[in-house]
């Protein structure tokens, strides 16, 4: 059976104070809440990616992962992930601990204590269909190394950041010793899939409570409709380029024209 792998980035009090350009991807905690509720209700269980790719584990599962690391994820994000006894995987930028909105140390630090898995969102999060095999694998081995050290533990798992994907990710991340890679197509994790060709499904400001209940059920209607969806924005990004289409979205999300 296959795991719905949710992809969230950050939460806000204030959603509307957020740019524009970030808004679709953030929710408000009572939102949020609301979901961790309908998790607990709906019997699945929450597991990290890693205890996802491990060889015993329950038919279907839940698996909730975080983008980025902004600071929200551990001021806002992991005291309701504790209160409803749900696990995350954590995907840290790098290069930027510390930096303006992201998390520092000592918050990634009480996430792995809490029992959540820390995973790499690489050093800088270009986009990986912008970099050769050289760069890639600066992204992957020196996100690790930085991460590693500054845990004193192992990361095992890597999310490939923004929606230009590089297929060539999935053959360096294998070479350079990772477990497994995460990206955004949507879609189910299948049992016994690769493990470096996981999907995951955005859960974005615009997921209505009903959507997200019927993505708890395995709906594959549902999963078929927010894939077709994608395909729109993927077929839009490979014909404008990441600098072209990215100055196109952010224009149409200002005007709040695009989710």
């Amino acid at each position: 059976m296959p795991a719905l792998i949710l992809m969230y980035h950050d939460l806000s009090e204030t959603p509307t104070a957020v740019p524009p350009e970030h808004r679709p991807y953030v929710l408000a905690p009572a939102v949020f809440r609301r979901q961790a509720e309908a998790i607990v209700a709906s019997g699945l269980p929450p597991l990290t990616v890693t205890q996802w790719c491990a060889p015993s584990r329950p038919p279907r599962a839940l698996v909730l992962t975080f983008d980025d690391g902004h600071v929200s994820n551990y001021a806002l994000t992991l005291p309701i992930l504790l209160e409803y006894r749900l696990k995350a995987t954590f995907f840290i930028t790098a290069g930027v601990i510390g930096h303006g909105t992201t998390m520092g140390w000592d918050h990634i630090r009480a996430l792995h204590a809490a029992g959540m898995e820390i995973g790499s969102h690489t050093v800088t999060h270009r986009p990986p269909s912008t970099l050769n095999d050289e760069e890639l694998r600066y992204e992957l081995i020196e996100s690790r190394r930085i991460l590693e050290d500054g845990l004193g533990a192992p990361v095992t798992a890597i999310s490939s950041p923004t929606g230009f994907f590089n297929p060539r990710m999935r053959a360096i991340a294998r070479e350079v010793g990772y477990h497994s890679l995460s990206f955004g197509q949507v879609g189910l994790a299948p049992d016994l899939g690769d493990p470096f060709s996981l999907n995951r499904v955005a859960v974005k400001h615009t997921t209505r409570r009903a959507e997200f209940e019927a993505l708890l059920r395995f709906e594959r209607r549902t999963i078929r409709r927010l894939r077709r969806q994608q395909l729109v924005r993927s077929f839009a990004r490979t014909a404008l380029g990441p600098s072209t289409y990215l100055r196109v979205r952010r224009f149409f999300t200002v005007r709040g024209a695009m989710p």
